[in-house]
């Protein structure tokens, strides 16, 4: 079952081009090489970042964080981090799935 993964940030209004920046440089490519999927990322009104990823099940999700987290990239990716600004205050996480007439309606039910 195909999940997705949605994470929302309380952004750092004065931060944010180089919250993108650094999401664009360091941390899309090791996710994308390691089998994430990015649907899309938003910028809201109030300075909140709205990235959904989706994964095949939770299950690739496990393996392609287990794939991230060990990636020697993720670590220079943080010790960069840690030089720069505040990027966010706040984050979330949740995990979703399509409603069920959502899934038949685009064809995906399993």
């Amino acid at each position: 079952m195909v999940i997705y993964r949605m994470r929302i940030y309380r952004a750092v209004e004065e931060n944010l081009a180089i919250f993108h920046d650094f999401f664009q440089e360091h941390l899309l490519p090791v996710q994308l090489r390691h089998g994430a999927r990015l649907v899309g990322r938003w910028e809201t009104e109030d300075a909140r970042v709205v990235a959904v990823w989706e994964y095949d099940s939770r299950e690739a999700y496990e393996r392609v964080q287990a794939a991230v987290v060990a990636d020697p990239e993720t670590k220079r990716a943080q010790e960069y981090r840690r030089r720069l600004p505040p990027l966010f205050t706040e984050k979330d996480e949740i995990f979703m799935r399509l409603a069920p007439a959502i899934e038949e309606l685009a064809g995906l039910a399993s």
